[in-house]
């Protein structure tokens, strides 16, 4: 059986590491803790806060990396590479930064708080949230430095996003409305707003999240 790795936040952070559950904790961090990411296959822990994501190996209290960005991180994306760090931020912005030398760069002009990120299985799109439209963001290269995003149109407010396991470039959005979208998010060109697959009518209440279960099976709560 493989160990059992898990992490949750408060002032600071514990992980829970290993079949007897023994326990670390990180120093304190400056702010509350909105979101953790596991990174190097469980051998490293990044950790959202106000000011910086900071960085722990499985068993230091101190960051051995920090990722400073002045503002309100929301939400945490890691690429499954690990050569990048993404932030979704109060200030309508997605921060990024390459993790092998802290290079940087910010992605602004949301209309709405960035709220809910998520790399697909390659390492080399990003969707987002953060206005009307999904945006996904080419990774791939150099990264999206100086590049526009294709745009998914759909709902009036975005409650969820989900990558679809494989790397055909399949999302599944999930909005306000109980409506849920299938899109193939990675077609056409820059700047491109592209239209859903496939429309799935809910009830009428918020869809809370979206989980795939392989490429086949999609629940919805």
């Amino acid at each position: 059986m493989a160990p059992l790795r898990r992490a949750y936040g408060g002032a600071g952070v514990r992980c829970l590491v290993g079949r007897r559950l023994g326990r670390r904790r990180t120093e304190p961090a400056a702010s509350t803790i909105t979101d953790l990411a596991w990174m190097r296959q469980g051998r490293r822990l990044a950790v959202a806060a106000y000011g910086a994501v900071r960085c722990h190996e499985r068993h230091t209290e101190k960051p051995v990396a920090t990722y400073p960005y002045v503002g309100s991180h929301l939400a945490l994306a890691i690429a499954p590479t690990g050569k990048w760090i993404c932030s979704g931020n109060q200030d309508a912005s997605i921060h990024i930064w390459r993790a092998r030398d802290g290079g940087e760069l910010t992605m602004s002009g949301y209309p709405e708080k960035v709220s809910r990120l998520a790399f697909d299985d390659t390492g080399f799109w990003l969707a987002a949230d953060g206005a009307p439209d999904v945006t996904v963001w080419d990774f791939s290269g150099k990264g999206p430095e100086g590049t526009a995003p294709r745009s998914l149109r759909c709902h009036e407010t975005i409650t969820a996003l989900a990558w679809r396991p494989g790397a055909a470039g399949h999302l599944a959005s999930g909005g306000a409305d109980g409506t849920v979208a299938l899109w193939h998010a990675t077609a056409g060109r820059p700047q491109a707003r592209l239209r859903p697959v496939r429309e799935l009518d809910g009830t009428g209440a918020a869809v809370a999240a979206l989980a795939w279960a392989g490429p086949h099976l999609l629940a919805v709560a």
